[in-house]
């Protein structure tokens, strides 16, 4: 049996007592002496010789996908990124920050890689180029498990709602104003967040009337607080998650999307889903899927 990995509240912990450091909140060097399974292309590998490394970027603060704990990194993100170094020749650096600076970071060429569970947008696709998607990431809401106002989508009519500042969430509020508009009803006041603890903490103080993130992460939370939250109703399209790079980054997609196809062959992907995710998504498309399932044009 899978063991039940609780984080919720410690995560949430973890982003308070490194708040208070600027932009990067740790750095770290992952590597192995591990032999490559994977082909490099010479020109990728003359790159990261170069240079010295692969550098890629996390998320500090987003379970399950990765978060700290203790001050170390951990997650299902991570323990796919130990995989990844086994795999590869070179070593890779891993600088984690607020998911903020995650994908600036890498458009401009800061980091390699955003190693995180990015949502795939149409905006985001237009300076990313993404792997095969790693999850389902199509948005839900939870509430107070005692707020019985909110009882289906119509019910968040003028309600108040919180989301992450930039992320898919707050991607998501388009479709929901439409919906709520087809219905009868109306969007109330969005408030943005830096990070998913501080909303919690809103919504358990009655600030906000839900929240307003992707489906795997509030799964996980109302299992593990079921008598504090309740899951409501996907409120956007099917959309996905996967890894980020530098549009037109060919070399280190491929790389990366030949790892991730050998992690599913080898069931690895499903187990760490199992673990981590409580869920597995058994037909994820092999090519990154914008939302509503639409492929990204070339």
């Amino acid at each position: 049996m899978v063991a039940r990995r609780r984080f919720i509240l410690q995560a949430g912990a973890s982003l308070l007592v490194t708040a208070g450091v600027q932009g990067c909140l740790q750095t770290s060097q992952i590597s192995t002496q591990n032999q490559s399974t994977l082909k490099v292309s010479k020109t990728l590998a003359d790159q990261i010789q170069e240079r010295g490394h692969l550098k890629i970027v996390t998320e500090d603060d987003y379970p399950p996908f990765e978060f700290l704990l203790n001050g170390k990194p951990t997650g299902f993100n991570h323990e796919l990124l130990t995989r990844l170094q086994q795999a590869v020749p070179f070593e890779i650096q891993q600088e984690i920050m607020p998911w903020q600076g995650l994908l600036p970071g890498v458009e401009q060429g800061k980091y390699d890689v955003a190693l995180t569970a990015v949502g795939i947008t149409d905006d985001r696709a237009k300076f990313l180029d993404f792997t095969s998607p790693i999850a389902e990431s199509t948005i839900a809401y939870i509430k107070r498990k005692d707020d019985n106002s909110i009882q289906a989508i119509k019910s968040l009519s003028g309600k108040v709602l919180g989301v992450q500042q930039g992320g898919v969430s707050m991607a998501a509020i388009p479709d929901l104003e439409a919906t709520l508009k087809e219905q009868g009803g109306r969007l109330g006041t969005v408030k943005q967040y830096r990070g998913f603890a501080e909303a919690y903490q809103d919504l358990l103080n009655k600030k906000l009337d839900a929240v307003l993130h992707n489906i795997v992460s509030l799964s996980v939370l109302v299992d593990e607080k079921p008598a504090i939250f309740a899951l409501g109703e996907r409120v956007s399209r099917k959309s996905y998650a996967a890894w980020a790079v530098k549009k037109g980054n060919r070399e280190l997609l491929d790389l990366l999307n030949q790892f991730l196809q050998q992690q599913r062959e080898q069931g690895e992907l499903k187990k760490l889903q199992q673990d981590w995710l409580r869920i597995t998504f058994e037909h994820l498309p092999k090519e990154p899927r914008l939302p509503g399932d639409r492929p990204i044009p070339s």
